[in-house]
């Protein structure tokens, strides 16, 4: 069981991923969250109290990678089940810090700029990553959020992972959750 180089960056077979040792070519700070590296696929659910027409289904496509230094590469597009438009963008550096904790600074195209920090919990269904906003900067025409919060795990060899957001006057509140397949490399 090895790592195998594309480019620069690294991509980890699943198997791979269930425990950091099994990661042994990874930069040290970056094997606890082995778990997440690779491309994931599939669909998931959205709403918000300020949404019309409710909830919302949607497909996605999220891949994290290590180019090799001690941090995490990310990129996630979303799109509607319903006539395939484009959603979301977003593309960032999740940056390990030691001790399972995580420093996370994402581009969003909807004129957002997060600062996010978190950390690994042990839970009664295993591992999982929490992470939290610290700084959201927007540009002038982008939607007010106020609050982002995130978790991620992999469960039953998916990409689980749900975000509760505070925007536009709203409190905290749900917004996105999805179920992710593990796409072929």
């Amino acid at each position: 069981m090895s790592s195998t180089a594309c480019g620069r960056c690294w991509r980890v077979s699943l198997e791979q991923v269930t425990h950091a040792s099994l990661a042994p070519d990874l930069p040290e700070l970056v094997r606890p969250f082995a778990f997440l590296l690779g491309s994931w696929q599939g669909e998931g659910v959205g709403g918000y109290p300020t949404i019309e027409g409710g909830d919302f289904r949607y497909g996605q496509e999220v891949t994290f990678s290590c180019p090799g230094k001690p941090l995490i590469s990310y990129t996630s597009r979303s799109w509607s089940l319903d006539d395939d438009r484009p959603l979301s963008l977003e593309t960032g550096f999740w940056r390990p810090t030691g001790d399972g904790e995580i420093e996370v600074v994402l581009s969003i195209a909807a004129g957002l700029v997060e600062v996010l920090y978190g950390r690994l919990v042990v839970g009664p269904a295993g591992e999982h990553l929490e992470i939290e906003s610290d700084l959201i900067g927007h540009t002038a025409t982008a939607k007010q959020v106020d609050k982002d919060k995130r978790m991620y795990a992999v469960r039953g060899g998916k990409l689980m992972y749900a975000m509760e957001m505070a925007a536009m006057g709203q409190p905290l509140h749900p917004h996105l959750s999805a179920a992710l397949d593990p796409m072929s490399a």
